[in-house]
C-alpha cells in the first residue's frame, strides 16, 4: 500500500466536515470526532457492557460516499488473552469478561484468521490479495511501558458488493503485555494482546491506491475528548476495584461481573453528575478569554487548530502542530517549528508573524 503520508502531504481534496461520536449512555457526551468528506453519510456508536470488566466500552464509526461503494470504518478494539501454562481449562474463542481467549499470534495471522472473517467472512467471493507489515502505524500509538513492541499490519482483500467488485484495506496495530500471577499452582503468566488501532477503507476495484491519501487523512483525524477519556479511566478503575472485591468475597467471576453491572447502572446518575462537576471545575480553572466561549478550546483541540491574530483579516485558524505562523495579506500562510525560520528572506512579499488570539 506504500508509506503512510504525513498530514502535511495529504491533499485537502473535497471539503471535510466533522462527525461527533457520542456516548449516549453518559448523557450524549462527545467521545471523539473525526473528519470525512462533505456529502458522505457518517454514523457511530459507543457501546458499554459493564460485565465486560476487561473491556467495558467499544467504539465504532463509519463514513460512506453516496452509493456506499467507497467507505471508511473505525473498528472496535480487539482484545485477547492467554494463560501459560495452559492446563486445558481455556476454551479458545470464548469471551471472558470482554477479552477473547486465544493464543498469541502474529499480527498478520490474527488479521486474516480473526478480524477479516469476523467483519467480511460473509461477503461474496472474499479473498486475501496481499498482506504486508505496516510499521508506520506505530506513529499513531507510541509504545507504553511494559508493552511488547507494536506490530502493524495491512491486509488487502477483494470481494463483490451487490455485484460490484471492490477492494478493501484492513489496518491494525497489534500490542501486548505479560502479567505474572502467583498462586497454589505456582506462577502463571497471562498474556494480553490485541489490536489497539483497527480500521478499514474500501473503493472500487483498481482505485484503492489512488484513494489512499484521502482515507489516511480520515484515519489520522480522530481526536479523543480528554474529559471522556478521563471518564473512561474512572469507570475502569471502579470496575476493577469492585470486581476484585467480589472475587475476594467468594463470588465467581460471572456472579461478580453481574453484580458490578447492577451497581454501575444504579450509580450512573452519580457518575454523570460527577462528570458535569469536573467540566464546570475545568471551566472555572481555565476561563475562556473575553469574547470566546468555554467550548472554543476543545473545539479547536479536536480540529487540530489554534486561533491567531491575523494582521490582515483580524483572526484566522491555523494548524496547531506548528508553533510559528506567517501571513502575507493575500490569503497565503507559511508555518514552521523552527524559531529561526523567516519567510521574508529571499522573498519579494511582506510576511508577518502572527500571535495567538486572546479574544
Amino acid at each position: 500500500m506504500g508509506p503512510i503520508p504525513s498530514p502535511a502531504n495529504v491533499p485537502a481534496g473535497a471539503r471535510l466536515v466533522l462527525h461527533q461520536i457520542l456516548d449516549r449512555v453518559h448523557g450524549s457526551v462527545v467521545a471523539a470526532v473525526f473528519e470525512h468528506p462533505a456529502g458522505w453519510a457518517a454514523q457511530s456508536q459507543v457501546g458499554w457492557n459493564f460485565q465486560n470488566v476487561s473491556l467495558p466500552v467499544l467504539v465504532y464509526a463509519r463514513a460512506a460516499a453516496p452509493g456506499g461503494l467507497e467507505s471508511f470504518e473505525m473498528l472496535p478494539v480487539e482484545s485477547f488473552f492467554w494463560i501459560e501454562p495452559n492446563y486445558g481449562t481455556l476454551q479458545s474463542g470464548s469471551n471472558q469478561l470482554g477479552q477473547i481467549c486465544m493464543a498469541p499470534q502474529k499480527a498478520a495471522d490474527a488479521m486474516s484468521r480473526w478480524v477479516i472473517p469476523k467483519y467480511r467472512g460473509r461477503c461474496p467471493g472474499v479473498r486475501i490479495v496481499s498482506t504486508a507489515p505496516a510499521p508506520e502505524l506505530a506513529r499513531l500509538a507510541p509504545p507504553q511501558p511494559g508493552q511488547a513492541p507494536p506490530e502493524g499490519v495491512c491486509t488487502v482483500i477483494d470481494y463483490t458488493d451487490n455485484g460490484r467488485p471492490v477492494e478493501e484495506a484492513f489496518f491494525g496495530l497489534k500490542i501486548g503485555n505479560q502479567v505474572p500471577y502467583s498462586g497454589p499452582q505456582g506462577v502463571t503468566l497471562q498474556i494480553n494482546w490485541g489490536f489497539l488501532k483497527l480500521f478499514a477503507y474500501r473503493a472500487a476495484k483498481g482505485q484503492l491506491v489512488s484513494q489512499r491519501d484521502r482515507f489516511w487523512r480520515m484515519a489520522t483525524s480522530l481526536r479523543i475528548n480528554p474529559l471522556w477519556d478521563q471518564l473512561c479511566g474512572q469507570i475502569n478503575q471502579q470496575l476493577q476495584a469492585q470486581f476484585q472485591a467480589h472475587i475476594q468475597a467468594g463470588y465467581s467471576q460471572i456472579q461478580a461481573a453481574g453484580q458490578i453491572s447492577r451497581q454501575i447502572s444504579a450509580n450512573n446518575d452519580a457518575m454523570l453528575a460527577s462528570f458535569a462537576q469536573q467540566r464546570q471545575a475545568a471551566a472555572r480553572s481555565h476561563p475562556a478569554p473575553s469574547g470566546r466561549s468555554p467550548t472554543d478550546g476543545f473545539d479547536e483541540y479536536i480540529r487540530g487548530v489554534e486561533t491567531l491574530k491575523d494582521p490582515y483579516t483580524g483572526t484566522s485558524q491555523q494548524d496547531a502542530t506548528y508553533q510559528y505562523h506567517w501571513a502575507d495579506g493575500s490569503g497565503s500562510y507559511q508555518h514552521s517549528n523552527d524559531p529561526f525560520f523567516n519567510p521574508n528572506i529571499g522573498s519579494n512579499l511582506q510576511w508577518t508573524l502572527m500571535e495567538k488570539s486572546t479574544s
